[in-house]
């Protein structure tokens, strides 16, 4: 009896030794690895997201200036994986935003002082459009490995502001990613994703690449540049960086901060969050 508790005993502390926690989160490339079989993962945080868009008129000596500042307050964004196979996890993710907007008219002449006019703001809460999908891994050596991602954004499991806008449809995700270890401390992932917004038929395409170092056996520190090609046409360009810290092997925290390379992307952002490993 004492030895077959023994040996169980034995077979857990493996288990979990073996399985350290691996993240999607916090930056935009998705890991290419699944969770363990019938393993829970729960990535869940907050983002705060500011931008401002400038439109200017002119008429003789008089400059019209509209602005618009959005705000988007993501209060919980959560992701759960939970491992079907070795080879195979099942993925669904929720967020509950809360986006507010503000427009403001400005006058401005070289005669006199510029004037102020304030248009109004809105607000929109509830839960964004949530995805159900799967994360394969399609290939794994002891340097690099690669995946496959497949999503299905539901407008039904939108609510409040964000409940489904009539001839809205179910849209897919699809994203590659790739990650290399060039030493046991630096590595370099890369990302290729196509998403449909369920309104059009032209995708949205997105790149990532993103450059870690590990500080200490917990401490790890990224730098990722990643963009957009919106199906309208616009291209978004961005950086983001920060930390992940890892408390023991199924507990991590993050913290992200990143900017807008160019007009049409966000001015900031502000991302932090924390990760669990769980197991049946």
């Amino acid at each position: 009896m004492i030895k077959n508790t023994l040996t169980l005993l034995l077979m857990v502390l493996c288990h979990f030794a073996f399985a350290q926690i691996e993240t999607d989160r916090p930056d935009f490339t998705e890991s290419p690895n699944v969770v363990p079989k019938g393993a829970m993962q729960i990535e869940t945080g907050f983002i705060l997201e500011n931008d401002k868009l400038v439109y200017e008129s002119r008429l003789g000596s008089l400059l019209e200036k509209l602005e618009y500042s959005y705000q988007n307050f993501t209060i919980n964004t959560t992701l759960f994986r939970y491992g079907l196979t070795d080879n195979i996890e099942l993925r669904f993710n929720t967020n509950f935003s809360c986006n507010q907007f503000k427009e403001l008219k400005v006058l401005e002449s070289g005669f006199v002082n510029p004037t102020a006019e304030f248009y109004g703001d809105s607000i929109e809460v509830g839960f964004q459009t949530s995805f159900i999908g799967f994360k394969t891994n399609l290939y794994k050596n002891d340097k690099m490995s690669i995946g496959f991602l497949g999503h299905l954004y539901i407008p039904e499991l939108a609510s409040g502001d964000f409940a489904k806008i009539s001839g809205q449809k179910i849209a897919p995700e699809f994203l590659i990613p790739l990650i290399y270890d060039i030493t046991d401390k630096f590595g370099i992932a890369i990302q290729y994703g196509l998403t449909w917004d369920g309104y059009t038929p032209n995708p949205t395409t997105s790149y990532t690449m993103a450059l870690g170092y590990s500080i200490t056996d917990k401490l790890s520190f990224y730098l990722e540049p990643y963009g957009f090609l919106t199906n309208n046409g616009d291209e978004l360009h961005l950086i983001n960086g920060g930390f992940t810290y890892l408390i023991n092997d199924n507990f991590q925290l993050d913290l992200t901060g990143g900017f807008g390379l160019n007009e049409p992307a966000p001015d900031n952002f502000l991302n932090c969050g924390a990760s669990f490993l769980l197991f049946n």
